[in-house]
């Protein structure tokens, strides 16, 4: 006689019951670029499905810094599913707007095939006439090595 092997959870189960905190990562592409007075900052604001999801002032800064600085908005848990991520950045030269459809959260199956890592990590690079939304990642950024 065979043992009893567990049930897996579904994949839908897997995605209803563990909500990702959805986290945007803005670099700052900005600072030392006309967009960016120095002593000022830039206000960047997030939207998902329309609804804010936070904001947070980057810094003006006298010269590009390498690595750019990372400034991180937390955002709440999000459903699995299609969904509009918007961002506003507002410089003192204007308004800088971008949006993209995204489907969340993003996943990861380890080599034990036992588990599935769900993350929401978005990074939005912000610069003086423009901003990219990268795709969803499910790992934070990473400080660079040495």
């Amino acid at each position: 006689m065979c043992a009893p092997v567990p049930p897996c959870p579904s994949w839908l189960t897997a995605f209803r019951d563990n909500r990702a905190l959805l986290h945007v990562n803005v670099y700052d592409g900005v600072s030392g670029t006309p967009a960016c007075a120095t002593g000022q900052s830039v206000h960047v604001r997030a939207f998902l499905d329309e609804e804010a999801v936070g904001e947070v002032d980057v810094p003006c800064l006298d010269t590009e810094r390498l690595p750019p600085a990372v400034y991180r908005i937390e955002g709440p848990r999000v459903s699995p599913g299609m969904h509009e991520l918007r961002v506003d950045v507002v410089t003192p030269r204007g308004i800088v707007q971008g949006k993209t459809l995204l489907s969340l959260p993003a996943f990861d199956i380890p080599s034990d095939e036992q588990a599935i890592i769900m993350g929401a990590e978005i990074a939005v690079g912000i610069g003086p006439d423009d901003l990219a939304i990268g795709p969803p990642q499910v790992y934070p950024p990473r400080a660079p090595g040495p």
